[in-house]
């Protein structure tokens, strides 16, 4: 059988429960906002890596063709 202690020590559990829910409510704001920052910051870096990627290879590519055809104008 529960005691009142027991009893007394599960109202005070449940009502320090519900306390800390209500702090998660407001602490998870601050970090969706941070999450959110650091989540565009991130996408931003990774669109200016890819684009200097693409770059990178479109110069190769082109190195490539342009010595590609003056091989060929000099075997001519």
């Amino acid at each position: 059988m529960l005691n009142l202690k027991t009893a007394f020590f599960v109202a005070m559990l449940s009502l320090s429960t519900s306390v800390c829910a209500d702090e998660m409510i407001v602490d998870t704001t601050k970090l969706e906002s941070t999450i959110s920052a650091n989540l565009t910051e991130s996408m931003e870096l990774m669109q200016l890596e890819l684009s200097e990627e693409l770059n990178t290879m479109l110069v190769a590519d082109q190195f490539k063709a342009d010595k590609i055809t003056e091989t060929a104008q000099l075997a001519e």
